[in-house]
């Protein structure tokens, strides 16, 4: 059965931006409070639990030197457990609060499959990204939790091991990983464990062709039991470097999508970008914002992360330990403070004021919501119905 796009030439391409991320935030009323600059619950919380990792990719932030203390490894369950405990489950969909991810790699923390076994318990759908290089069957029988997961998302690096070293500088990234994906496949189908499992693929410039054995390797995972990788997304790196896939390029993409469509069962996310390259749309990169797009006190009702030691971050990628310059982004710590107090002190705060290099700690997500508070707050302070200017813009803008 194919899952694939349909190549419609009439598709409303904006409603992807309107239907994906603007009417879910109007929906839960988070984005008006954002807009309003009052109070709300964050409608998603990032949990960042890792405590190292095993690749030194480039584009990455982390700061290879710092550690955490013995002492906050030992306590980094009580600190997620408290923050589960506090959640006020309100609203429709709170049990897609949280989102275990990193910072560093979250399989890193020896309490991983507790804080996973733990949210399940609350009645939380738990998600989990990672690089899957410790995802061995050891492992996994050191950390049950992991079968409690509604989700996992695999990050793939490469489709060999010399692509995987040329990014992550690990020489055994690429075997290990492989192995554990498939070791991975056929525990879960023992166990009967009802995960969803995917992956994700960043294409570089240049890179077109190797989406081509990406999809290879993941038949080959697949043929090796029942159970198998449901979905993929794609993206294009957002990093700051300016180095962009071309116009050409772009377009021999949108051949292979077509290509890889006819050959695959497996659901393909495009994202924003690569969503308009798929039905023959050259519109360039995603949109980033800019330093003076940068909102004085972010969207923490829309979406905050918080890290082993309890601290709160404006924003995703700002979320790593001892990053230079990230502390300014912190706007409140869970072992001092609830969640509530610490979103409330922070609106009624000066806030912070963005430097240039500050976009260097915004993800897809943040430049995307960054960008939409902007635009929002400026219908607004031009006396305008916001709501229904974004809605002229981004839901009825149909695909030239």
């Amino acid at each position: 059965m194919r899952l694939g796009y349909k190549h419609q030439k009439d598709h409303l391409i904006a409603n992807r931006y309107w239907n994906n991320t603007i009417l879910p935030l109007l929906s839960n009323g988070s984005l008006q409070h954002a807009v309003d600059g009052t109070y709300a619950y964050p409608n998603r919380i990032g949990l960042y639990p890792g405590m190292s990792c095993q690749f030194f990719c480039s584009f990455c932030g982390r700061n290879y030197n710092a550690k955490y203390k013995q002492q906050d490894i030992e306590q980094s369950f009580e600190v997620f457990q408290s923050i589960i405990d506090q959640d006020p489950k309100q609203g429709d969909h709170w049990q897609d609060r949280f989102r275990i991810s990193g910072g560093l790699e979250p399989l890193t923390n020896p309490h991983i499959g507790k804080i996973i076994s733990y949210g399940n318990a609350q009645g939380f759908k738990m998600q989990m990204y990672t690089n899957g290089y410790a995802l061995s069957e050891k492992f996994i029988e050191k950390q049950p939790g992991i079968f409690d997961l509604e989700m996992m998302r695999i990050s793939l690096y490469g489709h060999d091991a010399d692509s995987y070293y040329k990014v992550t500088k690990n020489k055994k990234g690429y075997d290990i990983v492989l192995k554990n994906i498939k070791n991975f496949c056929k525990l879960v189908e023992q166990n009967k464990s009802k995960i969803k499992l995917g992956v994700n693929f960043i294409i570089l410039p240049g890179h077109a062709d190797d989406l081509i054995d990406v999809f290879n390797m993941i038949q080959d995972i697949n043929a090796t039991c029942g159970y198998g990788i449901s979905f993929i997304t794609l993206r294009e790196d957002f990093s700051q470097s300016a180095n962009y896939i071309s116009h050409d390029e772009r377009q021999k993409l949108h051949k292979i999508f077509i290509d890889i469509e006819k050959q695959t069962d497996i659901h393909i996310d495009y994202g924003y970008a690569l969503h308009n390259v798929r039905h023959g749309i050259m519109s360039g990169p995603i949109a980033m914002a800019t330093h003076e797009q940068m909102d004085r006190y972010g969207f923490p009702q829309i979406a905050t992360s918080v890290d082993s030691l309890g601290n709160f971050y404006v924003y995703h990628e700002s979320n790593f330990l001892e990053r230079p310059g990230s502390t300014r982004y912190i706007i409140g710590n869970a072992q001092n403070k609830s969640i509530e107090q610490i979103v409330r002190d922070h609106l009624n705060g000066e806030g912070i004021s963005a430097q240039p290099y500050d976009v260097g700690y915004l993800d897809a997500f943040d430049h995307t919501a960054t960008l939409l508070l902007h635009e929002a707050k400026q219908y607004k302070q031009q006396g305008l119905d916001w709501i229904k200017e974004l809605e002229n813009k981004w839901k009825n803008t149909k695909l030239q």
